[in-house]
């Protein structure tokens, strides 16, 4: 166990905050552990847990952050080799919530929390074990009910296909019969789940209705609007990603090889991942290789400069709690065509994007299609479009989702552990109408 600088404000209450991921730079996963610690730390004398020490977390430089104790609970060497193998990762990362709590309670013992909060993984299926440590416990935003839609299967390899079939069959047990995941639930004083899908799941599984925030959110945006496309030079098309067969790369690729010379594609793959070469050769089978381009997935802090060199994101994938794309995208002012389902429903808008139904491969395939050929043939409307993802980056600031949870916070801690069921809405949000484009 190592720790960072201990707090040193005795008369604010203390907040524990649970994040396996702890990192400003490396992932969206890890930076929003990071953000919604260093977000508590105004307010509370705040603890991390996380895995691993990062040496950009300077808790005792940074004044924003003054109020903010980083413990760190490294994986065993047994762990490691878990996570290495097949099925093992739930089960190391299962053993280290069992010591994250037995650390936990070390620390409570020392100087009592006021209120425990499991920020990451997001995922519902390991709800960690401080749910009994006797304090107000906060959990999520939580996703992963979300599957492969089954007609999308056959699209993968056998192996791919194998693997997205047993966890959809995992989660409708584990939703409605895992102990622990309903202990958790039944135990907590706040739940979120991340998506309103997600959120139906659980009203199904378990009979629970629950607020809905996304995990994640943004921390700016551009202000200035983009300019009219020059049809002089290639729609610029941007998919980013890991190269996983549920991020559906290959649908995206078989709908550019369908279209017409003159729509001039440039597709830029921001990505790494098992099927790279499986994934160039269909690039090339197709007789598309010269129109892709393929960088690997840079550090989260690096990821900009492709979003602003991009027309379009693609989003293809057939499982996502939310989509890091979709949201760095709307920051840039990048139009999006993407898939219209799961937490990607949540973000896009016939303001902001193309939504794609999802139906079958083929129907996709050829939706893409004519969403890529419509943006490249009239710049005005993809300028529309591009306009309507910076109003809607608003509604995903950090700030008003920081400012819900302070709010979650101060219910609990004031007695009143009952929080406000909202639903996602765009109300509040700026979009225009605009010819073409409906709200």
């Amino acid at each position: 166990m190592q720790l960072s600088p201990e707090p040193n404000s005795p008369e604010r209450q203390r907040v524990l905050i649970v994040a396996h991921c702890f990192d400003a730079d490396y992932s969206m996963e890890s930076r929003l552990s990071w953000l919604r610690a260093k977000n508590a730390a105004r307010q509370y004398d705040t603890t991390v847990i996380c895995v691993e020490p990062y040496a950009d977390v300077q808790c005792d430089v940074n004044p924003q952050v003054s109020n903010l104790q980083v413990i760190t609970v490294a994986h065993t060497a047994m762990e490691k080799r878990l996570i290495d193998t097949p099925f093992g990762f739930y089960l190391a990362y299962r053993l280290w919530h069992r010591r994250v709590l037995r650390t936990a309670r070390e620390l409570h013992k020392q100087k009592p929390f006021s209120l425990v909060h499991q920020v990451s993984y997001c995922g519902y299926r390991e709800p960690g074990y401080c749910w009994k440590l006797g304090v107000p416990f906060v959990w999520g935003p939580i996703g992963g009910t979300q599957d492969v839609p089954w007609r999308f299967l056959r699209t993968f390899d056998a192996m791919g296909a194998a693997k997205e079939a047993w966890r959809s069959l995992v989660n409708q047990v584990q939703l409605r019969f895992g102990l622990r995941v309903g202990r958790a639930l039944t135990t907590a004083d706040a739940v979120y789940a991340a998506n309103r899908q997600a959120r139906r799941s659980f009203r199904r599984a378990r009979g629970m209705e629950i607020p809905c925030q996304l995990e994640t959110g943004l921390e700016r945006a551009e202000t200035k609007l983009r300019e009219l496309r020059d049809m002089k030079r290639p729609l610029r098309v941007l998919w980013a990603g890991r190269l996983e067969c549920w991020k559906a790369l290959p649908l995206l690729l078989r709908a550019i090889a369908r279209t017409p010379d003159e729509a001039d594609i440039k597709l830029r793959v921001l990505g790494s991942g098992t099927r790279e070469t499986r994934y160039r050769q269909m690039a090339e089978a197709l007789g598309i290789a010269d129109r892709v381009e393929w960088v690997p997935l840079p550090d989260y802090n690096l990821r900009d400069e492709h979003y602003q060199w991009a027309d379009v994101f693609a989003f293809t994938s057939l499982r996502d709690t939310s989509g890091t794309g979709l949201l760095e995208s709307l920051a840039a002012g990048v139009a999006i065509v993407g898939v219209d389902h799961q937490g990607a429903r949540d973000i896009m808008t016939p303001a902001c994007a193309i939504p794609i139904p999802v139906r079958d491969p083929e129907q996709v395939i050829d939706a893409f299609r004519e969403g890529l050929v419509r943006v490249a043939s009239d710049p005005h409307f993809l300028q529309r479009l591009s306009n309507g993802a910076l109003k809607r980056a608003r509604r995903f600031h950090w700030d008003a989702l920081n400012s819900e949870m302070m709010a979650c916070y101060g219910k609990i801690l004031g007695g009143t552990s009952q929080v406000t069921l909202e639903e996602p809405t765009d109300s509040a949000v700026d979009i225009p109408t605009a010819s073409g484009v409906s709200v």
